[in-house]
């Protein structure tokens, strides 16, 4: 786990002195590798990487970055490659290797096989490699989103790094705001590649290459699709052992490690789960970090992640988080993210991460995934229900739904199920993910009429349409159900951008590396494949998952009723939130000529009445006040 920069100077005016850059670049993105920093430079090719190390494979000089072969190509890579000694033993007779790393196995692999290298690598990665024979860059990102991977070209150079921030570095690059992206955003909370809410900052898709030459981005296009198989014909058994030996196995690549894997345990299916397989293949204690919120019983499952603590004998680290936690923490979230993500929980994953990095751990697993592709939501089975009766409305007369929303409107306009007669009412899909910030009628009257005149063909459902596009492009082998297209809006959408987003930057953050098993793309294939009837049984969600996991884990930690990070964000935070809002709106609203200052007062006062569901309106409100002065004003 790493932080990669670079640039590739097509102009031959980027500076007099790229070196001094780089550096610039690597100190900005310091925290996702304190071990070593490294800089690669090809003057007479105009070509610059650098490179952050967090030391996990090969803790040797051998494993530094950037990389050079014999042949002259060039590597900076950030993840893990974790079929690496599998690729390494094929390559053993055509290759001489200098270190224990996988990331000369990954050059060695490209040497090897070109692009299709990618089809080897069973990871999480972004990496950029010089092929000095092409004259050539070749990037790439993992199927899943894991590792961020952000680039730019302005000018004829060609730009790239881990985060956002480290871009801001090169002079030439100057954050300017995106207004569709924050359209977008106000929806969704986080953005979709190729969206940053950075002008001319793009965010690499999961699952795709680029190639870069001399005259700039010359391909950029996927290396991997989803394969759905046809499971039809298994029973119940056959694929609770496919799942239980899937997860098995991911859990053991991911145990490949130089320095010691602990875990993240809530106590919830997921996180013991990993716990429980990560037990089965070592014989050393495992450690497992646990977060509560003091004195709040309502945000706490540290009961259930002790149960699992003592079942798999674990070495268990625990820490209560304070009203005064949060406080400090507050002006720290918009450095993190500099792309933007309005998420409150990124208090208790920010606090794990510390607690993992503060007892000597580099490496954790997460249980992020499962929910998504088993279809593990309660709040699903609304949308599973409901779905037949929205798609029946939806072929309405157009002038009948206007009436009944407009009537809705009137009396509720910033409830659930007003946003479904929206969504109705322009034959929209039904479902988008966790769309939980403001609602399209909301998001409508609090920005001002300059800006809904200039972003007028903005259309935030444009998002989901792409995806769903892409989902019935797909042959899935067999009958769809509305289920598999929620498992797959899960996995491409909220995923790489919101939780597995979230999981790199709050980890890297304290110099943590975070590996997700339900991620595995093999796995991922399975999970996807499985027919919906296994999946939601008698209203229980992800139920073949957990009845593949009741050889290993109890009944009362599968069945439970699911909690999730949640956090008593009102109870404890509001009165900062609701005090900073009222006294710096008005100045945010005239600075950006965005806003309407009169609709987010309201915003403001509604939640100062009590009115609970406000409460990440707030929440959005002042993370975004803060970006704004932090990034753009």
């Amino acid at each position: 786990m790493c932080g990669i920069n670079g640039f590739f100077d097509n102009s031959s005016k980027a500076s007099t002195n790229p070196t001094e850059l780089i550096r610039e670049m690597n100190k900005a993105i310091h925290h996702r590798g304190p071990d070593a920093s490294g800089t690669w430079i090809n003057n007479q090719n105009r070509i610059y990487f650098g490179h952050q190390r967090l030391s996990i494979i090969d803790l040797s000089k051998s494993g530094s970055q950037p990389m050079k072969s014999n042949r002259g190509n060039a590597i900076v890579f950030n993840g893990e490659i974790y079929n690496f000694i599998e690729i390494k033993r094929k390559l053993l007779k055509e290759y001489e290797f200098s270190s224990q790393s996988d990331t000369e196995v990954l050059l060695a692999l490209y040497e090897k096989f070109g692009q299709e290298c990618l089809g080897y690598c069973n990871g999480m990665f972004a990496f950029a490699i010089w092929d000095k024979e092409k004259s050539e860059l070749f990037l790439a990102r993992d199927r899943a989103g894991q590792k961020p991977l952000y680039y730019t070209e302005i000018n004829g150079i060609f730009a790239f790094s881990s985060e956002i921030k480290s871009l801001f570095n090169l002079p030439w690059i100057k954050p300017k705001l995106d207004e569709e992206a924050l359209y977008d955003f106000l929806t969704f909370g986080k953005l979709p590649p190729p969206k940053t809410m950075f002008k001319n900052i793009h965010k690499f898709h999961p699952g795709y290459k680029m190639t870069v030459d001399k005259n700039g981005i010359k391909e950029y296009a996927p290396f991997w699709e989803l394969d759905y198989k046809n499971f039809e014909k298994y029973n119940e058994k056959e694929i609770e052992e496919l799942v239980f030996s899937g997860l098995s196995r991911s859990v053991k690549y991911r145990m490949v490690s130089d320095v010691p894997v602990g875990a993240f345990l809530s106590g919830g299916v997921d996180s013991s789960a990993i716990v429980a397989l990560m037990q089965k293949n070592t014989n050393k204690k495992i450690k497992t970090f646990s977060i509560g919120f003091k004195d709040m019983p309502g945000y706490t499952e540290l009961e259930y992640a002790r149960t699992i603590s003592k079942t798999f004998n674990t070495q268990h680290y625990e820490r209560f988080i304070t009203p005064e936690d949060i406080r400090e923490f507050l002006p720290k979230i918009i450095e993190i993210f500099d792309e933007p993500l309005s998420d409150a929980t990124a208090i208790p994953i920010y606090f794990i991460s510390k607690l993992a990095k503060e007892n000597g751990t580099k490496v954790v697993m997460t249980g992020d995934g499962g929910d998504e592709l088993f279809a593990g939501y309660r709040n699903w089975l609304r949308y599973i229900k409901l779905y037949p009766y929205y798609k029946t409305y939806s072929k309405s007369p157009r002038f009948f739904k206007e009436i009944i929303k407009s009537i809705y409107g009137i009396f509720n306009n910033n409830s659930p199920n007003h946003e479904m007669l929206i969504r109705a009412s322009k034959n929209h899909e039904f479902f988008w993910g966790s769309a939980n910030s403001f609602k399209e009628g909301t998001k409508k009257r609090i920005f001002n009429r300059n800006f809904l005149e200039r972003n007028k063909f903005s259309n935030t459902h444009d998002t989901i349409c792409t995806y769903r596009k892409s989902f019935e492009k797909l042959n899935l082998n067999r009958q769809v159900t509305y289920i598999d297209w929620m498992c797959f809006l899960g996995f491409k959408f909220v995923l790489p951008n919101f939780f597995l987003f979230r999981s790199d930057r709050l980890g890297m953050a304290n110099s943590v590396e975070t590996r997700s098993p339900f991620m595995d793309h093999e796995f991922v294939n399975l999970a996807l494949s499985i027919p919906s009837k296994f999946k939601i049984v008698n209203n229980e969600p992800k139920a073949i998952l957990k009845n593949s996991l009741r050889r290993v884990l109890p009944d009362s930690i599968l069945y439970r009723k699911k909690m999730g990070f949640c956090v008593p964000l009102k109870e404890w935070a509001g009165d900062i939130l609701y005090d900073y809002i009222d006294k710096n709106l008005k100045k945010f609203c005239q600075e950006t000529n965005i806003f309407d200052y009169n609709e987010l007062k309201t915003q403001k006062e509604l939640f100062n009445r009590g009115k609970s569901k406000y409460t990440n309106n707030l929440w959005t409100l002042y993370f975004l006040m803060n970006w704004f002065k932090k990034w753009i004003l």
